[in-house]
């Protein structure tokens, strides 16, 4: 018992100090405990990354690297800002330390002496300083660059009155990019933000803030697990959060190699297609299957079925022949199904061929199971854009792809034009005209009515890719 109230006695006259210091620190340096409280309280509510003192984390260093040029490093360490524009995309790095205004999206870079011949991918202001202005899409059409808000880097004045504050420091760094104006489509959306996100933030391992521009709620909401996976923290909004953020480092851009393609030779080195299809199979928890092993069940074929354009107009015969050949046919007709990607993934994987018209869909082949297999239809007019945008990129995942090119009699144009006309004999004319001219003909106006018979050949190839044979050859 003497013991007991040992402790007790100990434990109040230590609670009755702490009191007393308490008192004495709040009424010296009139320190407000509640406001204190709520303060943090509210600002850990915005955003994980923020902390009282940013600390760069130094492992980090190599990764901003990765992302430029030899020439570019030499430019980095002179003036602390580079850019690499290799492939037609443009990145901005810089591992100074930065504030964010995120209303009027304006990188402010410290002061420092500027070199008397600077970088040419910088222009000088009238102020003599150098600054930077970049549209952080990836993908640097003109038309589409218009569109894409843009963001500037400038060197802070030495004499700012007031100085700029910031409301928040950030311990990683800062990556800026646009959710577009393709929002919606499948393909652009994987083309020209989430491949090109997954190549210049992997190596950051997931200790890097997104601040997406154009922000798009529903885009940010189907693409949440591979954002996730690729950053600790929620994606900022500049439109909700109306702060001057500050960061040790950032990157505004995405690094873009090809179509739906990593080419491991180019900056950052060392990456691929399969090593991309592998991380969509972690993050969407995707089982791990070779497509052609599966012998103890009919081999499932996915059908996308186009409803506006490009539509298989005897859908209904084709889907008899391909049963006929022992396949289990899923048909998918909403772009609703398609566009929940935590169970259209999924779904995706259990199939061992896709087929579908030359569209947006195909790009679903990146869930595909290794060794599955691609069956493009390639309308009249589109055979390149069918190439390079779906069926090597197939390839480079590892895929099986076949091709099946639609002739004249199988095309919807036929019915509005005689076969020696251009449109017909000569698409390459038609494009000749301007793109848009070509996409309004082969793209938006045309339908197809396979020839089941001559189709049922490239059907009964995909059939030997996977391992299986037809009925009658069994």
């Amino acid at each position: 018992m003497e013991g007991h109230r040992r402790v007790v006695c100990g434990a109040t006259q230590v609670i009755g100090l702490l009191a007393f210091i308490f008192l004495f620190y709040t009424q010296s340096f009139s320190f407000d405990p509640i406001n204190f409280l709520l303060r943090k309280e509210s600002s850990l509510k915005w955003n994980e990354t923020m902390v009282e003192v940013g600390v760069f984390e130094e492992n980090q260093q190599s990764s901003f690297k990765s992302l430029l040029r030899d020439d570019d490093l030499r430019t980095l360490e002179t003036i602390g800002l580079a850019c690499n524009s290799a492939t037609g995309s443009l990145v901005c790095v810089t591992t100074e330390p930065v504030k964010i205004d995120t209303t009027t999206m304006e990188i402010y870079l410290p002061t420092r002496p500027d070199p008397p011949n600077p970088n040419r991918n910088f222009s000088v202001n009238e102020d003599g300083k150098i600054i930077q202005l970049i549209r952080p899409y990836s993908w640097h059409q003109s038309d589409i660059l218009k569109a894409i808000t843009p963001v500037k880097f400038l060197r802070e004045p030495p004499q700012q009155t007031p100085p700029r504050r910031c409301d928040f420091h950030h311990k990683v760094p800062a990556l800026v990019f646009s959710s577009g104006v393709f929002a919606g489509n499948i393909f652009h959306e994987f083309n020209e933000i989430i491949i090109p996100l997954y190549l210049t933030s992997r190596s950051f391992r997931s200790r890097i803030q997104f601040i997406l521009v154009d922000f798009n709620p529903i885009f940010v909401a189907k693409f949440n697990r591979i954002f996730s996976s690729l950053s600790d923290f929620e994606v900022l909004n500049p439109n909700s959060n109306t702060n001057v953020c500050c960061f040790h480092g950032s990157i505004v851009g995405l690094k873009f190699h090809s179509f739906l393609s990593i080419n491991s030779s180019e900056i950052p080195k060392g990456n691929s297609m399969i090593e991309f299809k592998e991380f969509l199979g972690k993050t969407y928890d995707l089982k791990i299957e070779n497509a052609s092993i599966s012998v103890s069940k009919p081999p499932v074929l996915l059908l996308i079925s186009r409803r506006k354009t490009r539509r298989f107009l005897n859908e209904d015969e084709m889907v008899e022949m391909m049963e006929g050949l022992g396949f289990e046919v899923v048909v998918v007709k909403s772009s609703k199904t398609m566009s929940d990607l935590d169970r259209f993934s999924k779904l995706v994987r259990t199939c061992d061929v896709l087929v579908g018209a030359h569209g947006a869909g195909l790009t679903n082949q990146v869930f595909l199971a290794p060794s599955a297999v691609v069956v493009q239809v390639v309308p009249l007019g589109l055979e390149w854009p069918s190439a390079v945008y779906y069926g090597e990129p197939a390839v480079r995942m590892g895929l099986r792809y076949l091709e099946y090119r639609v002739g004249p009699d199988e095309s919807s144009l036929m019915d509005s034009y005689a076969r020696a006309d251009p449109v017909i004999s000569d698409p390459g004319s038609v494009f000749a005209k301007g793109y848009f001219i070509g996409k309004e003909m082969y793209l938006d106006k045309q339908n197809i009515r396979l020839d089941i018979g001559r189709f049922k050949s490239t059907m009964v190839e995909a059939l030997r890719l996977i391992g299986r044979t037809t009925p009658l050859s069994t």
